[in-house]
C-alpha cells in the first residue's frame, strides 16, 4: 500500500513538473486573408489621379461590385473625339477608294484606247507605198508615232494612278489603325478607372503614401499607389510575428496554438500553422531584432463576425520532449 501511494505521488509530481516545463510563448497577431484584391492607382497621362468615389471602409462587397472610381482626366472626352474622327476617317477612306478607283479606271480606259489607236495607225502605216500616195503614207507614219507616244504616256499614267491609289489608301488605313489602337488604349484606361472587386469580403482603405491618414474620396494620389484592399472573408487567417530568438528554440510544427481575439476575449479557437517565412524581417517600430512571419489558420468554424485588422492573442505551447517520456520512468518503478 505504501509503495502504491509512493508511485501515485511520484507520478503526480512528474506530471505537474511536465506541465510546469511546457514552453508557452505569447504572440500578437492580426486577422488577414490569404486571398485578397489590392487596388492601386492606374497610370494616366498625368502623374497623379483623383479618386472620385470609393467604397466605405469596413463595408462588405461582393465579387464584381464597384469599389473605386478614378477621375478620367479628360480621357472620356478624348475618346469621344477619337471615335467621331474614326467615323469621319472611315467615310473619307470610302470616298478615297471611290475617287482613286475611278482615276485608275479612267487611266486604264485611256490605255486601252491608246492601244486601239496604236493598232489602227500601225495598220494604216503598214500599207505598201504603191497603194497610197506618199503624203498619205507619211501622214500615217506620223499618226502611228503619235499613237505610240500616247500609248507610252497612257501606260505611265496608269502605273502612276495605281501607285497613287495604293499609297493614299495605305496612308489612310495606317491613320485609321493608329486611331483604333488609341481608342482601344483609352477604353482600357477607362475600364481601369472603374475598378470592380475580384473577391467577396470587407474593404480596407490604405494609408496615404506621404500623409499620416488613410486614402479617401477626393484625394489626388500618385500612380501605382495603394488605394484599398478587399480581403476574401472565406480565407481568414492570423498573421503573427515570431522573434528570431524564439524561432531558434521552438518547433512550430510540433506546437499547439490557441487563438483569442481581443474583441471576443472569452472565445478561443485552435490554430494550425499554414506557412512560415523563410527569412526574418526587421521591425524597427518594435525593436532592433528580426521577426519571422507566421500564418496560422483556424481549425474550428468562426462563431463571431470578424474583420481584417482585428488583433489576436496567440498562445503557443510546446511540450518538452524529455518530460513527455516520464510515464516510462514511472512504469519502471
Amino acid at each position: 500500500m505504501f509503495v502504491k501511494n509512493l508511485l501515485f505521488v511520484c507520478g503526480f509530481l512528474l506530471v505537474n513538473q511536465a506541465k510546469a516545463n511546457d514552453q508557452v510563448t505569447l504572440l500578437t497577431g492580426i486577422i488577414t486573408s490569404s486571398e485578397y484584391h489590392l487596388v492601386t492607382a492606374p497610370k494616366t497621362n498625368r502623374w497623379q489621379v483623383q479618386i472620385q468615389w470609393m467604397a466605405d471602409e469596413g463595408s462588405i462587397v461582393n465579387e464584381g461590385d464597384l469599389v473605386v472610381v478614378f477621375d478620367s482626366g479628360g480621357i472620356e472626352s478624348q475618346l469621344e473625339v477619337n471615335e467621331e474622327k474614326l467615323e469621319t476617317d472611315a467615310l473619307e477612306l470610302l470616298k478615297l477608294e471611290m475617287d482613286k478607283g475611278q482615276a485608275v479606271l479612267e487611266a486604264e480606259g485611256a490605255l486601252k484606247l491608246a492601244n486601239i489607236m496604236l493598232e489602227k495607225t500601225r495598220i494604216e502605216a503598214s500599207v505598201p507605198d504603191g497603194e497610197i500616195s506618199a503624203y498619205e503614207k507619211g501622214k500615217s507614219v506620223i499618226d502611228y508615232e503619235k499613237a505610240l507616244t500616247a500609248k507610252i504616256k497612257a501606260e505611265e499614267n496608269y502605273k502612276l494612278k495605281l501607285e497613287e491609289q495604293q499609297v493614299e489608301l495605305n496612308k489612310k488605313n495606317i491613320e485609321i489603325l493608329k486611331l483604333k489602337e488609341q481608342i482601344v488604349y483609352q477604353r482600357n484606361q477607362l475600364e481601369k478607372l472603374s475598378v470592380k472587386a475580384k473577391v467577396t469580403g470587407p474593404v480596407t482603405h490604405a494609408m496615404h503614401r506621404w500623409m499620416p491618414q488613410k486614402v479617401a474620396t477626393g484625394m489626388n494620389i500618385q500612380s501605382s499607389s495603394e488605394v484599398l484592399t478587399v480581403q476574401a472573408a472565406a480565407t481568414y487567417q492570423v498573421t503573427a510575428w515570431l522573434h528570431e530568438i524564439d524561432a531558434a528554440r521552438i518547433d512550430l510544427q510540433q506546437s499547439t496554438f490557441e487563438l483569442a481575439l481581443d474583441a471576443y476575449p472569452h472565445q478561443t479557437y485552435s490554430g494550425k500553422v499554414l506557412s512560415i517565412s523563410s527569412q526574418a524581417e526587421q521591425k524597427s517600430q518594435w525593436s532592433d531584432s528580426a521577426y519571422y512571419r507566421v500564418e496560422i489558420g483556424f481549425v474550428e468554424p468562426l462563431k463571431q463576425a470578424i474583420f481584417p485588422g482585428m488583433s489576436v492573442r496567440v498562445t503557443l505551447k510546446q511540450t518538452d520532449v524529455a518530460l513527455q517520456n516520464t510515464p516510462n520512468d514511472e512504469e519502471s518503478l
